[in-house]
């Protein structure tokens, strides 16, 4: 059981498999303070989204994939595991044509929210804010990233705090040296925790409003015992505190060994399963391939290929339509590859297990 401070708001993000520990008034209405009016209407037009009411002609959110390099090797994670790796990771990077034409288009369509980045690590790109400025530059008032911190240099901190970047999240998943370093592999527990700290610094010293700051925490079995801990860490530090739950990097094997032994998420995904990420947004591969949904495994419902059509043209095709539709209506088991994924992540065997599927 996680354990709620009595001063801190707790909501559910769009999926709802990461819980946020947050004691400001909440990070939407900070943000809101801080952009205003069209970051208001955005997120009016993202809560109608996730609960199904708007179809919108253009999606909410992009999630652009630059390359797929990362420099630790988490044991959770497609690039570590070598069924996963050899199916879903690829050499290929995106090369700058392809970036300018997808967020030149986003622009066109008024797309509000963006994170140029997706299984990597951003900052091994020493160009990496040239991405975030350009989006910025181009009307996207959302821009958000992630990072292991391990290359979260002075003067990065620097480049980023200066580059319109909305929101930024540290990827740590624990409490402890021990814990961090058998999780976080090729990383080390100090180090990365200097880097954020002087972040940190920076960022009150020189008086910068945004990013909003957040760390991340991916719930598993072998670090499910620092839950608590990891939030009293960092609660009082950050803006927010993100608690994930564990997601299948593929769908052939079986991960019961990483599924934490105590999982709302995972009971209420077993009794009804909705997905909204269809609604909200797309992910697109450092290949070109455009998916509805962030999951390492995606590809396997690929709406097609950046080089081959508009993302207007794919978000509003009859794949996505069908997709959007199976999860409006509860209908998740209609789609091989979305079962799949709930068996997978919940360590369910057999479809039988899943209340409310099939009658």
């Amino acid at each position: 059981m996680i354990i709620i401070m009595s001063e801190t708001k707790f909501v559910f993000t769009t999926d709802n498999k990461v819980k946020m520990h947050s004691s400001e008034a909440g990070i939407n209405d900070k943000l809101s303070s801080i952009i205003g009016e069209k970051f208001i209407e955005y997120r009016k037009k993202f809560d109608a989204v996730n609960k199904f009411e708007l179809r919108t002609e253009f999606p909410l959110y992009m999630q652009v994939e630059l390359n797929q390099i990362c420099n630790l090797r988490c044991p959770m994670c497609s690039i570590t595991i070598p069924k996963a790796r050899q199916k879903y990771i690829t050499e290929e990077r995106m090369n700058w044509n392809t970036y300018e034409k997808i967020i030149l288009e986003g622009e066109k369509y008024g797309c509000p929210s963006m994170n140029p980045q997706g299984t990597n690590e951003p900052l091994l790109d020493p160009k990496f804010e040239d991405y975030i400025k350009f989006a910025s530059k181009h009307g996207f008032i959302d821009i958000t990233m992630n990072t292991n911190a391990t290359l979260l240099s002075e003067e990065r901190s620097k480049k980023l705090l200066e580059s319109g970047l909305t929101r930024l999240r540290f990827s740590l998943d624990a409490a402890t040296k021990e814990t961090y370093e058998k999780i976080r592999v090729g990383a080390k527990f100090e180090p990365v925790m200097k880097n954020i700290e002087r972040f940190l610094e920076i960022k009150q010293r020189d008086g910068y409003k945004l990013p909003i700051i957040g760390v991340n925490f991916c719930k598993m079995k072998t670090n499910e015992h620092e839950v608590d801990q990891f939030i009293e860490m960092w609660k009082d530090k950050v803006d927010l505190v993100a608690i994930q739950n564990f997601i299948a990097p593929e769908l052939e094997s079986d991960y019961t060994d990483f599924i934490p032994t105590d999982s709302e998420y995972n009971e209420n995904m077993k009794k009804s399963f909705r997905c909204e990420q269809p609604w909200q947004r797309v992910y697109i591969k450092s290949n070109g391939e455009v998916c509805p949904c962030c999951v390492f495994f995606n590809e396997e419902v690929s709406l097609g290929n950046i080089q081959e059509h508009t993302i207007h043209e794919l978000w509003n095709g009859s794949k996505m339509k069908m997709l959007q539709d199976l999860h409006k209506d509860g209908r998740y088991y209609d789609n091989p590859v979305c079962l799949n994924c709930v068996k997978c992540t919940t360590g369910v065997k057999d479809d039988s297990q899943l209340i409310n599927i099939k009658k």
